[in-house]
């Protein structure tokens, strides 16, 4: 029996490589987990979690990610309604400003902030500098710098979560809002926030997950108050100390991350349960029941008349804020990436903004460093690998699926679970797992690692791609006799290459700049370019860190801009090619 053009077990072929790593390489490292933690004194390990200062540092690690997702969620709005509505050069601009941070490694961005809040950074350097202070104020270590990393990081996938929703919003609501006499505020708080509130969910989900298993911005710029707990997993596989206390902690995070986050998806369903009407017929009213007056509504609508709801004023204070919120928001995003720069150049041996004089005797430090030149090398060896790996996994996966399966939600969920499972519980069941069998600190189990955590935005995309090829050319081609290798190859594959090359570039970013599961899988024999740079930054406060990290950007930037360059000639010779055919 055939269906979509594939029999059975030839379906079951081409899944088979993609949900055979899931099992060996994500769900048991996962499993590994429980019997690490539980076995021998499991009692006393627990407790000893109970007791001071852990239920302390669970505190504050749900602390610091709800008030991080509850910024992040209030930043990134106006910003993804803005990306839902934009087109053409400004919509480009946008996804410019949301994508480049998204493609720079966490340690780069995290970098950032050292140069921007230090006792001589840029904040205190203008602040001395206008004379509003005598002496620096105390900006780093502390729990705002955490949170402003933090959200400084997450707001490329908030702004991802929320503008798919957004788009299949009727712009025209608003208007309609307007009219009955609601202010913009309102407006907003009364449809549009309602409407999105399943974008809202997965984005808070998706952040919340994100800042629980962050350990790099704590590490910088946090202090011993603020200690995440995913820090101090991180820290007690680094010493190496106990294995079985870690495997306990990272229990820990993931029992305390869902069950905050079953707590916020309740909170998500009773905001959006109007929009699941109930099926009951409505009742016929009672009698003697009082009858609404139906001529209200012929009546016309009494305006407010306080210069404060004067339509006019609305559309003029609108076009303020805008402009103003753009601005504000384009500076916090791009500000810490641009600040390397200059500091990259400094003349100083230590952080200063701004640079008391420039130099590129950084720059010549690492182009003539052995460690840094086989780091980078072992990332770029790593990277092209994991990119081949991801690739053809995604493409096997997409035609195993095809495009009608009757298992293909749930099928699809355990494909993209790596992206719902916190980096840092996964980066210590693969260092438990890998350690048994010889992969830890080697490329071939860093590789492994990476291609589990980069497949599933590769299939995403390749998946898109997919489901808008017209089935009806592998139909004819089959009635013409093709089989399905001809089919794939003259017609499935070409259209698919244009998402299986945005797919390898980012599968070759998203590698190139994995942080956690590099630091934890890597350490003597392999060092990658983020194991490298997370030394360089721990141990060394030169700006040697921000000339690494400024070529990192400056590269995804060319990566980018060249990508963008080839997809905008494509467009452009197809649509004069168009109008010379017409």
């Amino acid at each position: 029996m055939r269906r979509n053009g594939l029999i059975n077990w030839e379906r079951l072929c081409l899944l088979a490589p993609a949900f055979l790593l899931l099992l060996l390489a994500f769900a048991l490292p996962l499993l590994n987990i429980v019997p690490e933690a539980f076995g021998g004194d499991a009692v006393g390990r627990f407790l000893r979690i109970l007791g001071s200062p852990y239920p302390q540092i669970i505190a504050t690690t749900v602390r610091i990610s709800l008030e991080a997702t509850a910024i992040t969620l209030v930043v990134s709005f106006p910003l993804a309604w803005l990306l839902s509505r934009a087109s053409g050069v400004k919509g480009l601009l946008l996804g410019l400003l949301v994508l480049v941070p998204f493609l720079t490694s966490v340690l780069v961005r995290t970098f950032a902030w050292l140069a921007i809040l230090g006792q001589r950074g840029l904040v205190n350097g203008t602040l001395l500098g206008l004379g509003l202070i005598s002496e620096p104020l105390p900006l780093l270590f502390s729990e705002p710098a955490v949170v402003l990393a933090l959200v400084h990081s997450s707001i490329p996938m908030m702004v991802f979560a929320l503008v798919s929703v957004l788009r299949r919003i009727d712009g025209r609501i608003l208007l309609a809002a307007h009219t009955l006499g609601a202010n913009p505020l309102r407006a907003w708080l009364g449809m549009v926030v309602p409407l999105a509130i399943r974008g809202i969910q997965s984005g808070v989900i998706i952040i919340f997950l994100f800042t629980m298993a962050s350990f790099i911005a704590p590490a910088f710029l946090g202090n011993q108050r603020q200690q995440m707990l995913a820090q101090v997993i991180q820290s007690e596989i680094e010493t190496g100390a106990d294995w079985a206390f870690a495997a306990a902690l990272g229990i820990t995070l993931a029992v305390t991350a869902t069950i905050v986050v079953m707590a916020l998806s309740s909170v998500a369903r009773y905001f959006s349960r109007w929009q699941r009407p109930g099926s009951s017929p409505p009742t016929l009213p009672r009698q003697g029941a009082v009858q609404a007056d139906k001529a209200l509504l012929r009546k016309s609508i009494a305006l407010p008349t306080s210069r404060f709801h004067i339509p006019g004023f609305w559309h003029f204070s609108a076009r303020l804020v805008e402009p103003a919120y753009l601005g504000a928001i384009s500076v916090f995003i791009l500000l810490p990436l641009v600040v390397l720069f200059p500091v990259s150049f400094s003349s100083a041996d230590v952080l200063i903004f701004p640079p008391p004089g420039y130099s590129m005797r950084w720059f010549e430090k690492i182009l003539g460093s052995p460690e840094w030149a086989a780091a980078a090398l072992t990332s770029l060896r790593i990277g092209a690998v994991t990119c081949v790996l991801s690739l053809v996994l995604a493409i096997l996966t997409v035609l195993g699926f095809g495009r009608r399966f009757r298992f293909q939600g749930a099928a699809e969920a355990l494909v993209l679970a790596p992206l719902s499972v916190p980096a840092v519980v996964f980066a210590l069941g693969a260092y438990l797992a890998f350690a048994r069998v010889g992969l830890v600190d080697t490329e071939a189990g860093i590789i492994i690692a990476h291609t589990v955590l980069v497949f599933p935005v590769v299939y995403l995309v390749a998946s898109a791609t997919y489901s808008s090829i017209d089935p009806w050319l592998s139909l004819a081609a089959a009635s013409l006799g093709a089989n399905p290798w001809r089919i794939f190859r003259t017609i499935v594959f070409p259209l698919l290459l244009p998402g299986l090359a945005v797919g390898a570039l980012l599968a070759m970013l998203l590698s190139f700049d994995e942080s956690v599961a590099s630091i934890f899988l890597s350490d003597l024999s392999v060092k990658t370019l983020p194991r490298k740079l997370w030394e360089g930054i721990r141990f060394n406060t030169s700006p040697e860190s921000a000339a690494v990290s400024a070529m990192l950007l400056g590269v995804t930037c060319v990566v980018v801009i060249a990508g963008m360059a080839v997809v905008l000639g494509r467009r452009k010779t197809a649509l004069l090619s168009l109008q010379a055919r017409s």
